[in-house]
């Protein structure tokens, strides 16, 4: 009886290649800047539209500008930093922008007026400890409700902005369950841009010693680092 050769079965099929992981980068942001060739003049001219914002005009230009940034990161510009060649543009976008942060702003600064104000004048024409004791318990209840409260604004403000800076429109920023949804979904990424925006600032600070002046510039720098970080947040989720 001859036996019948039977060739072995073939190998298993390798498994799929996986999909490098899209992850956020959190040094990035700090160092971009330095990589455009032609980030001094940018950041010295950044710095003055910082020094402008005492007289609070400055302001809106440095939010249109941080807006183009954001959506140059969004589509993957080799060198965000924007030029500063459309003020026009700047200034009109911008100006949305600001009305959104003080919209968002409005009720807590209006609740701590409402509280804070009347307690701090009777509590400097106080006869008595007993009603400066009360006075500081005002003012104990009040925190309490007002931190809580900015912390929720102070949280949900970028989310408003990059609707708005992506979508163009106004009423994105009230848009509450959209917001509310892009958070969900990207809370990882989100919380760390919250983190290098917080390091960008502390660090700004350090600018004070040079020679007082230098401050300006590190804070527009603190502004692009965090526009950077929130900007490749929504280009990830877009990656998904």
């Amino acid at each position: 009886m001859t036996d019948t050769y039977a060739p072995p079965p073939p190998p298993p099929p390798p498994p799929p290649a996986r999909t490098p992981s899209v992850t956020f980068d959190f040094g990035r942001p700090f160092a971009f800047v330095f990589e455009d060739p032609n980030w001094l003049p940018k950041v010295l001219i950044g710095g003055l539209f910082v020094l402008a914002s005492f007289v609070l005009i400055g302001v809106f230009f440095l939010f249109g500008y941080i807006a183009r940034l954001v959506r140059n990161v969004i589509a993957g510009v080799q060198y965000p930093l924007p030029e500063w060649d459309n003020l026009g543009e700047y200034f009109g976008e911008g100006l949305m922008l600001f009305c959104v942060t003080l919209i968002y702003s409005a009720p807590v600064v209006v609740l701590a007026v409402i509280i804070m104000v009347p307690a701090a004048i009777m509590g400097a024409a106080a006869p008595n400890d007993n009603v400066r004791d009360l006075t500081s318990g005002i003012f104990g209840c009040a925190w309490c409700i007002v931190a809580p409260l900015s912390l929720a604004v102070w949280l949900f403000v970028p989310a408003a902005l990059l609707l708005v800076i992506t979508s163009g429109r106004f009423g994105a920023a009230f848009d509450f369950a959209n917001m509310w949804s892009f958070i969900r979904a990207n809370i990882g990424n989100y919380l760390l841009a919250i983190v290098v925006w917080l390091v960008a600032r502390f660090a700004a600070g350090f600018g004070i010693v040079l020679f007082c002046i230098g401050i300006i510039f590190t804070e527009f720098w603190a502004m692009t680092v965090a526009g950077y970080a929130f900007g490749e947040v929504y280009r990830l989720s877009q990656r998904r």
